[in-house]
């Protein structure tokens, strides 16, 4: 059965349709404005953490820069101290001995030129710390060349025979640092040589073949020491100077010692520098 409207009464939806339509957009325009500003606040949020965690960020890479300099500045005043040992350490003993082997007064000029060395050594460790990058020597022969002339001067007055054996030409070119390394090696093991070990020979040799570690070796005829025991209740200054220095260019430092053979051997792989 169907029902019609009756005669004369009009239908209310053409009017209640719009009102409903507009309290559903107010309703919708009220809820979109909340979560606009749950949105702003949101980002407002994000932002104060955003500039926070860039506050700390920023704080933590200072303190790791200051950190950075203070350990690039203690690094450089443990090498200045391991250069002022090795270089102008070794040459003051070096003059000492001559001083105490003369037997006669020491003439003013080889008095002066025994100052003028050691202020060139105290120069080349200036130099060395500030010009790591310095060119390399052409060949092993001269950039032996000066410490052999110095010691071979030394040895001589003490009745010491010297043996230095180095190839011509380089395999591969090490780095300044690398020729810097060794270069202490040689000038500390020579130095304990001649202080203690009442050798009657020495030979220094070098060794290196191409793709291998080159190796340097300092041996002696002297008295020679208990390694073990000195290893176990501390190096001495100067061992331990020459065992961190091959240890820092990732090299390795072997040394035999008992009476009539004592053998200082450091071994590291070459890099070049090109």
């Amino acid at each position: 059965m169907m029902y019609f409207p009756k005669e004369g009464i009009m239908p209310v939806s053409p009017y209640t349709s719009p009102i409903i339509t507009l309290f559903i957009v107010v309703i919708l325009g009220a809820r979109l404005n909340r979560n606009i500003q749950k949105i702003e606040q949101f980002n407002d949020e994000l932002a104060f953490e955003v500039k926070k965690v860039s506050d700390e960020l920023f704080s933590s890479l200072s303190d790791k820069h200051q950190l950075e300099l203070s350990n690039v500045r203690l690094q450089e005043r443990i090498k200045l101290s391991h250069d002022l040992h090795d270089g102008l350490g070794a040459s003051i003993v070096r003059s000492m001995i001559l001083v105490d082997q003369c037997e006669k007064d020491i003439p003013n000029t080889q008095f002066l030129s025994m100052l003028k060395l050691l202020r060139d050594d105290l120069r080349q460790i200036i130099d060395s710390g500030s010009s790591l990058d310095s060119k390399v020597p052409d060949s092993p022969l001269l950039w032996i060349a000066p410490v052999r002339h110095r010691f071979s001067q030394l040895m001589e007055e003490m009745e010491i025979i010297s043996k230095w054996n180095f190839p011509a030409a380089w395999k591969e070119r090490p780095s300044s640092l690398q020729c810097l390394t060794l270069i202490r090696v040689v000038e500390e093991s020579l130095t304990n040589i001649v202080k203690h070990s009442k050798a009657t020979t020495v030979k220094v040799t070098m060794t290196h073949k191409e793709n291998e570690p080159l190796i340097l070796i300092i041996e002696d005829d002297g008295i020679g020491f208990d390694v073990e025991s000195v290893s176990t209740h501390g190096m001495s200054v100067g061992m331990r100077s020459m065992k961190m220095r091959i240890q820092r260019i990732g090299g390795k430092l072997n040394i035999i010692s008992q009476a009539g053979s004592t053998i200082i051997q450091a071994e590291i792989q070459i890099k070049s520098a090109a």
